[in-house]
């Protein structure tokens, strides 16, 4: 967290750090921690098609991964 706290935009690290807030969901996705969001019921899903990946590349896993990312 001593990282990449100070490093996001605004003041929402040095608020989280100093207040001992935390995340959850789409707020870490908000605040540009996370890069996809899906909800927690699809999980069982998207990791089983991550496992049937043939040959994963960052391509095929960025497009399952788009795929199951709730906006």
């Amino acid at each position: 967290g001593g990282y990449f706290l100070p490093r996001l935009s605004g003041k929402i690290g040095y608020y989280l750090a100093l207040t001992g807030c935390r995340l959850k969901g789409r707020d870490v996705l908000k605040v540009g921690i996370a890069t996809h969001f899906v909800e927690s019921e699809k999980l069982p899903a998207l990791e089983k098609d991550l496992i049937a990946l043939k040959s994963p590349s960052k391509e095929k896993i960025a497009d399952l991964l788009n795929s199951y990312h709730m906006k």
